[in-house]
């Protein structure tokens, strides 16, 4: 029985290893199946072991019943033992064990254990042996009980008995019939033992009858495993088909196609867990299309934005080049914008960009492509189109724009643009190179007198300027990629005791013969050419190393870092700086962010999004240029700041301007009463030092205080502004 069930078991055990074998997995239907056969054997075993042993039980019952039928039997055929030669009591003995084929063997004893006669129904059952003292004494004990008679089994073998039962003689008392006499009797019964009888009993073919009924069960239920197995397979095969059924979708799922189709689930579920993943599928092509919508179009207008122009360029420059046909680059910049952000604000100037973008996308063709490059210019990309198309299509633009008007807070603003227009022809362009023309071509409309076009002309002196801004393009791309900048340190120091309390970081790039070049020669070709971001992300890279190199425990160094407007669109500044400063060990309240204030004024609600949550972890924000053209005091209370840079413009003529003076006292004024501290530029001199302490100025920034050096120095020897003011007036 055991050695089938092992058999059973290591079928299915094999059959299962074979399916993890060829998928590298656990099959789920082979576990379920598994499980279900191995429980199935289990119970059937218990079953078929509960059977034997119930069997067994009945079977002892029965012999035990048997063997007291058959001793009351024997007991009366005790002839042996008083009747010695009675052949006719001794051939019924034979003939009642001949008819038993259960009796191995009866034999008679006497009181004293000794074998009187014996009667074998097998054959070499070996010699007659005494009975032992003490089973003669359990014996006799058994005369008059229950049960006359001693039964013991084999330990080893259940089949085999011996039963031992007295043989003895009652006398019968005066019953008043018979006239006994009363000397031999005391009134009772009297027993007389005259020795025993004692049967060997062999059940064996009872036992293998129960035995072959067992393995019978065995097979049938080996029969019934093996199709409980297969049957189950099917039936779990067609119940999980569904989930089988869900492996391929969710495997293009994962690969990335939000267009998978789910097969519909009969069982409830399944069902469930289908829509669930419908739902995560919709869900994640809602979020990648809000992504894609976010990464290709400017979130105001809802134009293609910067990159996806570029890519757009790209394609038509190949096409092109291929085809050998020509198109147009039209760069466009709205003339005097700022006008309506300093009179009506920055929403006012957001809804003028809007209204600009729809009027431009209708000036244009359905094929052409029209851009925000940001803040107020655009670029648009006419394909397919001569230098006479490409005009046409320039004026169209210039006449609606002129004809448009836009009334806000009842006054009407016209908003005229200049454009810039390059061809794309030949077989040798570059995007970047394009673009650069576009650029030069608007400029040179704006040098023209604004509202009108201008197309790009390969000049010599167009030629030299090309190379010239290529030549930056590849001179800064080389910096940016093989560390060339420089971080210089100018300190910036409280007028009233002259310690310092910060640098500010600034970037340099050197020439081929050690010279330092300014950023004022680099940064707007950065700008152009869409270096910028990178430009920031290698200044907060190398100021974090600059702190964590010269930062002492004792001596607290604090870093003021410029922003470009570029570096807010991406999405990662918040996680980059966060990275970068907590690699270097750079602590928030050490850094101060300095934002420029057309900027501040005109960031559009990522911007703010992102000033936010810099601010959330303990970086401070310096409003950098404040004062030049922005109509600055009616927003300086509307924007969140710790420091106010005054322009240098106002410091460099202090001394001989009043209405310069009366203004840095107003801005220190309205600085103080928002919390915000100042700090004044371009300071060349302790006059104009003392005389910006006087008015209000918190603090100086300048070749006087402090030049530009290499290495930042924590903290300069202060100079009491008491002496500073004694050495002034003894002039």
């Amino acid at each position: 029985m055991k050695t089938r069930l092992k058999l059973a078991a290591d079928w299915f055990a094999a059959r299962l290893e074979r399916a993890e074998a060829t998928t590298g997995k656990r099959v789920l239907v082979n576990e379920i199946l598994s499980m279900q056969v191995l429980s199935a054997a289990l119970v059937g075993a218990l079953a078929i072991a509960s059977l034997y042993w119930g069997g067994q039980w009945v079977l002892q019952d029965n012999y035990s019943r048997w063997a007291m039928q058959w001793t009351e039997d024997l007991n009366e055929l005790g002839a042996p033992l008083y009747l010695t030669n009675d052949q006719e009591a001794l051939i019924r003995l034979e003939s009642f064990v001949k008819r038993y084929p259960e009796i191995d063997r009866v034999v008679y004893f006497s009181k004293d254990g000794t074998p009187v006669y014996s009667v074998d129904n097998k054959e070499d059952l070996g010699p007659v042996i005494e009975i032992p003292e003490q089973r003669l004494v359990d014996a006799i004990k058994q005369v008059g009980g229950e049960e006359p008679y001693l039964m013991r089994g084999g330990l080893f073998n259940p089949t085999l008995f011996e039963i031992l039962a007295p043989v003895w003689t009652e006398s019968i008392s005066d019953d008043g019939l018979f006239a006994f006499d009363p000397s031999d009797s005391d009134g009772e019964t009297k027993k007389e033992l005259i020795g025993f009888v004692g049967i060997h009993l062999d059940f064996v073919i009872f036992h293998d009858r129960l035995l072959s009924n067992i393995r019978v069960a065995i097979l049938v239920l080996l029969a019934l495993l093996i199709a409980f197995g297969f049957h189950g397979r099917h039936i779990l095969r067609r119940a999980l088909a569904s989930i089988s059924d869900l492996q391929a979708p969710i495997e293009e799922l994962a690969k990335g196609n939000l267009a998978v189709k789910f097969e519909p689930a009969a069982h409830r579920e399944i069902s469930n867990i289908v829509k669930a993943l419908e739902t995560t599928a919709s869900a994640l092509n809602e979020r990648d299309e809000k992504l894609v919508e976010l990464a290709n179009h400017d979130s105001l207008t809802g134009l293609f934005n910067r990159h996806r122009f570029i890519e757009e360029l790209k394609e038509e420059i190949e096409n092109v080049m291929r085809h050998g046909r020509s198109s147009a680059l039209l760069f466009i910049d709205l003339d005097q914008f700022k006008y309506i952000n300093d009179d009506c604000g920055h929403p006012a100037g957001d809804r003028l960009i809007r209204k600009v973008a729809d009027e431009l996308d209708r000036s244009t063709r359905s094929n052409d492509i029209v851009a925000r490059f940001g803040g107020d210019e655009f670029a648009i990309l006419v394909r397919r189109t001569d230098v006479d198309g490409a005009r046409a299509a320039a004026e169209t633009i210039l006449t609606n724009m002129r004809r448009m008007a836009h009334i806000e807070d009842e006054k009407i603003f016209h908003a005229h643009c200049s454009i810039g227009v390059t061809m794309l022809e030949g077989d040798d362009l570059d995007q970047d190179e394009l673009i650069n023309q576009a650029d030069i071509a608007c400029r040179d409309a704006k040098l023209a007198g604004r509202n009108r076009m201008s197309l790009y002309e390969h000049s010599e002196d167009n030629l030299q300027r090309d190379a010239a801004d290529i030549g930056w393009m590849n001179r800064l791309r080389k910096a940016v990629d093989n560390d060339e900048f420089e971080l210089w340190f100018q300190p910036i120091n409280r007028i009233d005791n002259g310690e310092t309390t910060h640098h500010e970081v600034l970037i340099r790039l050197r020439t081929e013969d050690g010279k330092l070049i300014q950023p004022d020669a680099f940064l707007p070709s950065a700008m152009r050419f869409g270096l910028m971001t990178e430009i920031d992300f290698w200044v907060i890279r190398h100021a974090a190393a600059a702190y964590s190199k010269y930062s002492k425990p004792d001596q607290r160094l604090r870093l003021a870092v410029n922003l470009s407007a570029n570096v807010f669109e991406n999405d990662d500044l918040i996680a980059y700086v966060e990275e970068t400063f907590n690699k270097h060990g750079v602590r928030p309240n050490d850094i101060v962010f300095e934002v420029t204030e057309s900027l501040a004024i005109r960031r559009p609600a990522h911007v703010e999004r992102q000033i936010a949550g810099l601010r959330k972890l303990g970086y401070e924000f310096s409003l950098d240029d404040f004062g030049t053209g922005y109509n600055s005091f009616s927003h300086l209370q509307k924007l969140h700041f710790d420091y106010i840079k005054i322009d240098g413009s106002f410091v460099e003529d202090l001394l001989n301007n009043p209405v310069d003076q009366k203004m840095i006292k107003l801005m220190a004024e309205i600085g103080r009463e928002a919390g915000m501290k100042t700090i004044a530029e371009y300071v060349q001199n302790a006059e104009s030092l003392i005389l910006l302490g006087e008015l209000g100025v918190d603090m100086a920034q300048g070749y006087f205080v402090g030049r530009p050096t290499k290495r930042p120095k924590p903290k300069l020897t202060p100079i009491s502004l008491s002496s500073r003011r004694a050495k002034r007036n003894s002039r």
